[in-house]
């Protein structure tokens, strides 16, 4: 049962997957709820957690009607959950934020206010990752042009940018604001049977649509990371989802010759990253056979053997670079001040 309401729609629906997050949940609630753009409500969806992450979100949506807590059912994943919030949804615009992550105190006005000058059905801002364990290293998604002035993203690009093992930003890690209308008149929702990348499917399927996708080079997102939130990335099953759903979009007909071809430069990246995923598992169990036949097979997979650990996690996750020392002490100030108010 939902606790929490509001009589006037909202400007934005920010939508909140639940899973034992109770560590990082209270410091993740108050970032949205402290944003300076009040017409907003916060519909977070529990997945059946066994911690006491679904009292904690319950106490908090006493004192704040904006807050909506969903729980008492098992869905199974993030797809089915955001599906779930989104049929809650009565926001003229959605935004994803992850129950384990931070916002900018005005990450949603500002994001709203370009997306209405941009006139972007799909609109996304920069991204840090910062250690969820304490540490200090910060590193941001946007590089080269994309870090520097606001832009369109077309579904070339949008596919480009999603390879894996690939090389530059990927932005399949985005949080997006996206206007409803759009998810209503086309029919899209998330893709259940996909574990990971699950926005980048949304986001590419609206592309597909004509939608228009905007950035804006400013970072208000930030992404903690820590073990759970990586443990589920490269497990062969989520691979072969991907794979399935890449081996679609390259049969799709009605597409450009660049959309072909970038989904089928996809397609390659995902199946490579399978080779290597069993060229190592093949290694570890001294299987001579499988090893031969993925050198006949997958011969790129072996070339991500020669990379450091550091160099593959690279590729898989945003773009290293430099980050401004404003935004390492704004984190760690969100971090404190949410975690206060809630103790």
């Amino acid at each position: 049962m939902p606790t929490g309401t509001s009589a006037d729609p909202p400007a934005v629906s920010v939508l909140m997957a639940n899973y034992n997050s109770e560590p990082y949940l209270a410091a993740a609630i108050q970032s949205v709820l402290g944003q300076d753009l009040k017409s907003l409500e916060l519909i977070l969806v529990d997945d059946g957690s066994a911690d006491g992450s679904v009292a904690l979100a319950q106490g908090i949506a006493e004192n704040d009607p904006r807050l909506r807590v969903f729980s008492g059912t098992r869905f199974g994943g993030p797809a089915p959950v955001r599906n779930f919030a989104l049929d809650q949804a009565r926001g003229d615009w959605v935004a994803i934020v992850d129950s384990d992550d931070l916002i900018h105190p005005q990450r949603l006005s500002r994001m709203l206010a370009a997306a209405q000058s941009s006139r972007a059905d799909i609109l996304i801002d920069d991204l840090a990752i910062f250690g969820g364990d304490g540490s200090s290293g910060i590193d941001t998604m946007f590089d080269g042009p994309l870090a520097d002035a606001p832009t369109t993203i077309s579904e070339q690009t949008y596919i480009h940018a999603n390879f894996l093992f690939g090389k530059g930003t990927k932005l399949g890690y985005a949080k997006p604001l996206i206007r409803h209308a759009v998810l209503k008149s086309h029919a899209i929702r998330y893709n259940e049977a996909m574990r990971i990348g699950e926005d980048y499917d949304l986001i590419v399927r609206l592309l597909g649509k004509g939608c228009i996708m905007a950035t804006l080079p400013e970072t208000l997102y930030f992404y903690r990371k820590h073990s759970a939130s990586i443990s589920h990335r490269l497990d062969m099953a989520s691979l072969e989802a991907l794979e399935a759903m890449a081996q679609s979009d390259a049969d799709a007909d009605g597409k450009s010759a660049e959309v072909r071809a970038a989904n089928r430069d996809r397609l390659k990246s995902i199946r490579r990253a399978i080779g290597f995923n069993q060229l190592v598992t093949a290694i570890k169990q001294a299987d001579v056979t499988t090893i031969f036949s993925l050198v006949m097979r997958e011969p790129s997979a072996f070339t991500l053997l020669h990379l450091p650990l550091s160099a593959r996690l690279g590729a898989l996750f945003p773009k290293q670079r430099e980050t401004a020392p404003e935004i390492v002490s704004m984190i760690a100030e969100l971090d404190r001040s949410t975690r206060r108010a809630r103790q």
